[in-house]
């Protein structure tokens, strides 16, 4: 923002002398332009109300998903499976993965399994998932028992799924076609707000006037707990490239509006008279302020300095852009106020949201990850949602311990283990890596009897599926690369939990994970086994598929891990068209004429497929999703795709 010469009427410096044509009145055009966008806003709410208004008829959903907190949950009885045909038909593991059993070792058994990741500390460390475990029950009880199954509401990408596939086009790395139509939309209306009835040449007041109309939508999307986020079910990831780009359209405002009365003082030769006055030195200021933004906003601050230089620059830059603006023109208090109020709003959600509690670190070697347990949290998530934490130990540097990092929940909720709130946290720069170094003396600390405990401050939960229900869909397949696994794993377990407790329609889950390293599978056998052991007493089947990229540097240590039926190791990319179609069927087997044979009679509701990973495998799901064949996904009842942001 920078030199708003004049409001309307009244002027500290002349408009540049060429000005003619009709008197508009620029603060009124300028508020008919906000208020057309808050229409365009209603306009998707409105869009989007049935889903919301489904979402919110189940009553867990106005429980969870927005702050985090302790529950008491009463731990399940453990029970004994009996054989299950089902057993089967689970894709067995390639030969070459399975080892012959060594003299003096047990041959590998499900139910050893499962007693095993409800008993030891290891499971807890792993897995721990005897929350899982089913009452006793027989399939007459199940089928006579009252059904409590999500009621399902297809999205408007199931609805119109070529439409859908065009808008999720990828026209570079981090822009598809959908956002593009998006940002062109909206820098089509500010420069209808900026010519019309103008010259930006002779005329720089108008280009000011946007500028400062656009300072509490800048403000509104950049938040954590954004009020358009609330009101259309999107979390603050999915809106920042919205907020990125409104504040670029806002420099280049602030600048044009700036170019043109600089060039106009400059030929009449009264730049130093204008410049000097205090208004307008205010003026130069803010525009400064902006221009630092912009800088410091860039892909190489954003990405190498979040911490130290991006967040502080973009905090001070923006304190003092709304103070100088205010003191150049007062046009701009009601604005500026208005931002203020969203920002005030989000530091207080931020606040509320926030929950000290003990973490217990773990390193997983063979990951590069730290796993943090949170036992004091167990609950207020949904599945695929989000956390910033913050460790408050010195051992994280000197400025470390006051960084708030993003992390995916790998846990369910409630879940009566004792685990807690779960976050897998990959080494991926300093800050990670001190971690992980601060794991390693706690896990050497624990065995020697010292303590392995820190202080967390944990911030959230944030993002997820907005209004979807993974549950009420018939089938679900989840894609994940490398830490992607964390939002794969929330939400299987989530699934699995649900429909033990007969709060879900999903019938078949399939699980594919990409990593580069085949070692990295090694401490997810536990948690793996885990679930298929569970997987085992609930309706729905669960296959878990891990392929690697690079050659193992041991491939006899790849041979000798011991797999349980449904989980599979392949030495090449997932051939997701072939893997969608399994889940399509899979789903569909239980169903004559699109409805359900038994267990309540429903219809086919469609697969939901989610995905979390570097951009190339978001772009093979996407393309997998959108070549699938129109008349096998219209028979499932539509395929629906979430993706999740590998980084923002």
């Amino acid at each position: 923002m920078s030199v708003l010469a004049a409001t309307n009427g009244s002027t500290t410096a002349p408009t540049p002398a060429h000005a003619s044509g009709p008197v508009v009145n620029n603060s009124a055009l300028v508020w008919n332009v906000d208020i057309f966008l808050l229409c365009a806003v209603a306009l998707f709410v409105l869009m989007l109300l049935p889903r919301a208004a489904i979402r919110f008829t189940h009553k867990r959903e106005w429980v969870d998903g927005h702050l985090l907190h302790s529950a008491t949950v009463d731990a399940p009885a453990s029970v004994v499976r009996r054989p299950s045909k089902r057993d089967a038909v689970i894709a067995p593991v390639s030969s070459a993965h399975i080892p012959v059993p060594k003299a003096g070792y047990p041959a590998y058994e499900l139910e050893d399994t499962e007693k095993w990741a409800s008993t030891t500390d290891a499971s807890h460390t792993y897995a721990s998932h005897a929350d899982l475990l089913r009452k006793a029950s027989t399939a007459s009880g199940r089928e006579r028992r009252r059904q409590n199954v999500p009621t399902h509401m297809p999205g408007w990408s199931t609805m119109l799924p070529t439409l859908a596939a065009i808008l999720r086009t990828t026209i570079r790395p981090g822009l598809t076609i959908g956002k593009g139509l998006v940002e062109l939309t909206y820098f089509a209306v500010l420069l209808y707000a900026g010519l019309y009835k103008s010259n930006p040449f002779t005329q720089p007041i108008r280009a000011g006037f946007v500028a400062v109309s656009q300072i509490p939508i800048v403000i509104a999307l950049g938040t954590k707990n954004s009020v358009v986020g609330a009101l259309i079910g999107f979390g603050y990831e999915r809106l920042n490239y919205l907020h990125r780009f409104a504040g670029r359209m806002l420099v280049l405002a602030a600048n044009v509006h700036a170019i043109g009365y600089f060039y106009s003082w400059s030929i009449s030769g009264n730049f130093s008279k204008y410049i000097a006055q205090p208004d307008m030195q205010w003026a130069l200021v803010a525009l400064i302020a902006t221009d630092l933004l912009l800088l410091l906003s860039t892909d190489m601050f954003r990405q190498k300095f979040y911490n130290s230089i991006f967040i502080p620059s973009h905090v001070i830059s923006a304190v003092v852009f709304l103070i100088a603006v205010c003191f150049h023109v007062p046009f701009a208090v009601p604005y500026v106020l208005t931002a203020v109020g969203f920002y005030g709003l989000d530091r207080l959600m931020r606040l509320i949201k926030s929950r000290v509690a003990m973490a217990r670190l773990r390193p997983l070697p063979d990951l590069g990850m730290t796993r943090v347990e949170i036992p004091a949290i167990n609950a207020g998530w949904r599945a695929g949602q989000h956390v910033r934490l913050r460790v408050l130990s010195f051992g994280m540097g000197w400025r470390g311990w006051a960084e708030a990092h993003p992390f995916t929940i790998a846990s369910v909720c409630r879940s009566p283990s004792g685990e807690g709130l779960v976050l897998m946290c990959k080494k991926a720069g300093d800050w990670t890596n001190k971690l992980y170094e601060l794991a390693q003396r706690a896990d050497y600390g624990e065995a020697n009897g010292i303590g392995s405990n820190v202080q967390v401050v944990v911030e959230g939960p944030y993002g997820g599926p907005g209004h979807a229900i993974f549950g009420s869909f018939s089938g679900a397949m989840f894609v994940a690369g490398g830490s992607g696994i964390t939002f794969a794993l929330g939400a299987v377990q989530d699934l699995i939990k649900k429909d033990l407790e007969y709060k879900s329609r999903v019938r078949a889950i399939e699980l594919v994970w990409c990593v580069q390293d085949p070692n990295a599978l090694q401490p997810m056998i536990p948690l793996f086994s885990s679930l298929l052991a569970q997987s085992q007493n609930a309706y729905a089947t669960l296959r878990i598929s891990v392929f690697y990229t690079r050659a193992p540097a041991s491939p006899d240590a790849v041979r000798a891990y011991r797999l349980p039926p449904g989980l599979t190791l392949s030495p090449a990319r997932p051939k997701l068209p072939g893997i969608l179609q399994g889940v399509v069927d899979r789903s569909a087997a239980l169903f004559s004429g699109h409805k359900e044979r038994r267990r309540g009679g429903g219809a086919l509701t469609g697969i939901i497929v989610g995905v979390c990973g570097p951009q190339g495998l978001g772009d093979e799901v996407r393309k997998a999703v959108a070549n699938f064949p129109p008349q096998r996904r219209k028979a499932v009842g539509g395929i629906e795709l979430h993706e999740e942001a590998f980084g923002w």
